[in-house]
């Protein structure tokens, strides 16, 4: 995982033309194309996404781009200038509203956070050494972003208590380890990785220089710096945490977590209207999967075979891009890695996706994780394999990378229902491709489809509903037949990051609910190949969006 993650979502500071600036001359087109690219070039600048000032300009710059998109006559622009525009409109109108919530005020989770991406960060580097010295030099310079970063954090935590804004107590209990882990200063301490595998190509004096610096950055800032961290949650942070876990239990909580299903799933379904869905698909999955002989438990379809994992995955590889042609007929040019994950990988995943950087500075990579548990069986799953790598995350984000001529916030962007989405539904089409050979293939991608419905009763069940941690792990245990440990470590995910579990589930159901369209409106017309090439072939997009995009296409198919 890359170094650049601290150039953390921010704002420009650069003076724009306002829309009474732009002449009549100018087509709405090429006033659009300005508008968008202005924004791409000005949106990602330095600063701690913490701090109150990087918040406010970040709001100024989203306001006025949105106020400069709306001056667009929308009316003369032509389909994809169309697309452009009504993305652009969302992703502004949804940044600008979520401001209104105090994110910055919860800096702070044992999942996902800037801690642990920046360990992950090092172990990475110290995996993958970079080759050159300003490399390093960089990775400095970002010790130094992460100790203002840690101290704003702790700052944003005070005030937080202050205006009764805390987290969870169990999930502060579960950081503790990790930050205490991440400040010991020993040899295996993982932010010195990077210096025990620094190549050969820097050489003396460089090495050397390199070697002091470095060493005084990490053992003199950064190991304190999360010390500081822990002991403030540890001492003064964790006896005013809160007990309850419902984001809905804060100020503005319900409208806060109501924001947060409308960012992830892109519709306008209200949180109980998600909870009823998923609990009609768990019922709907559960049912195909006692219909099917079972000849194992929940652990998941896998290739028999005593293969190392991240060869046996490197296989399906090769298997997986000789079946494609059958069901798509563009093929991306971007390959991807396949690595084991560093001691710092997420505990409930199996594999994970990380796309390449904009910039080229890192590839794709699929990462393993190779240590067994009953959420995680310690063998190659197809069904996880087609989802997070081709023709799911790898094969949609490498297509729309190598599309240089959509506007760069297309061509770079996310959007989690859509990206979630179409990597679940592309696990159903493991059968298809000629991958699931036997029941218990199927059943592997069945597994992931109820993971997911799952997710919606139990991310609205805890965050609308007032379940408790303990109705909600004892939901999932009943569900998936994991363990004690698993439940809890699975609800608790769902307790620190409020709906971004509903994305894959809702975007898989728009594309399944598409497909059954263009088949029963085209007949004889339609092919599988040409409808998935127009779902990715314009990139990632909010699914109403999507769904206009894909009535046209099928009118015109007509």
């Amino acid at each position: 995982m890359g170094l650049a993650f601290l150039g953390l979502a921010a704002c420009g500071r650069a003076p724009a033309p306002t829309p009474a600036q732009v002449t009549n001359s100018v087509s709405p087109h090429d006033t659009l194309s300005r508008i968008v690219d202005r924004y791409w070039d000005e949106h990602v600048s330095p600063g701690n996404p913490l701090s109150p000032q990087f918040l406010a300009d970040s709001l100024a710059v989203e306001r006025r781009f949105l106020a400069e998109v709306l001056a667009v006559p929308r009316a003369g622009l032509d389909a994809e200038a169309r697309l452009t525009y009504d993305i652009f409109k969302r992703q502004r109108e949804l940044d600008v509203e979520g401001f209104t919530y105090p994110s910055e005020l919860l800096p702070v989770n044992p999942f996902d956070g800037m801690p642990q991406q920046f360990a992950r960060a090092a172990a990475d580097m110290g995996q993958h050494p970079p080759k050159a010295a300003k490399d390093y030099e960089n990775w400095r310079l970002q010790i130094d972003d992460y100790v203002r970063w840690s101290r704003q954090a702790i700052f944003n935590m005070r005030e937080g208590m202050r205006r009764g804004y805390t987290s969870p107590r169990v999930l502060m209990a579960r950081m503790l380890p990790l930050l205490q882990g991440f400040g010991e200063d020993t040899p295996a301490n993982v932010f010195y990785a990077p210096l025990r595998t620094m190549p050969a190509s820097i050489q003396e004096p460089e090495r050397a220089r390199l070697d002091q610096s470095l060493t005084s950055a990490v053992k003199d800032k950064l190991l304190p710096a999360y010390r500081e961290l822990h002991d403030f949650i540890q001492r003064e942070y964790l006896p005013r945490a809160r007990s309850s876990v419902a984001l809905s239990a804060l100020p503005l909580g319900p409208s806060w977590y109501a924001y947060r299903v409308k960012r992830a799933t892109t519709t306008q379904l209200t949180p109980n209207e998600i909870h009823s869905i998923g609990r009609a698909e768990v019922e709907r999955i559960r049912a195909r999967m006692l219909s099917q002989p079972a000849r194992a438990t929940l652990a998941g379809a896998t290739l028999a075979g005593k293969v190392p994992l991240l060869s046996a995955y490197q296989e399906l590889k090769v298997q997986t891009l000789a079946a494609m042609p059958t069901l798509f007929s563009a093929v991306p040019r971007a390959d991807f890695e396949i690595r084991a994950f560093g001691p710092f990988g997420p505990a409930t995943r199996l594999l994970a996706y990380q796309r390449a950087a904009p910039d080229g500075a890192t590839p794709a990579i699929l990462y393993v994780n190779t240590a067994p548990s009953a959420v995680r069986p310690g063998n190659v799953e197809i069904a996880s394999f087609l989802q997070e790598a081709i023709p799911g995350r790898h094969y949609q984000s490498a297509l729309q990378q190598e599309r240089g001529d959509l506007p760069k916030f297309r061509q770079f962007g996310e959007e989690p229902a859509f990206a979630d989405g179409w990597a679940l539904y592309a696990a159903s089409l493991g059968e298809a491709l000629g991958l699931y050979r036997d029941d218990e293939a199927k059943r592997g991608a069945l597994l992931g489809q109820l993971k997911c419905a799952v997710a919606l009763v139990v991310d609205t069940g805890l965050h609308a509903k007032d379940w408790t941690r303990a109705q909600a792990a004892d939901y999932l245990r009943a569900q998936l037949a994991v363990d004690v440990d698993d439940a809890d470590l699975l609800t608790d995910r769902f307790v620190a990051l409020p709906g971004d579990a509903l994305a894959c589930k809702m975007g898989e159901l728009k594309i399944q609910a598409l497909l059954t369209h263009a088949r029963q409106t085209l007949g004889t017309r339609f092919d599988i190949r040409d409808f998935h090439a127009e779902i990715l072939k314009d990139g990632a997009m909010p699914l109403d969006i999507l769904e206009a995009k894909m009535t046209l296409w099928i009118v015109g198919r007509r």
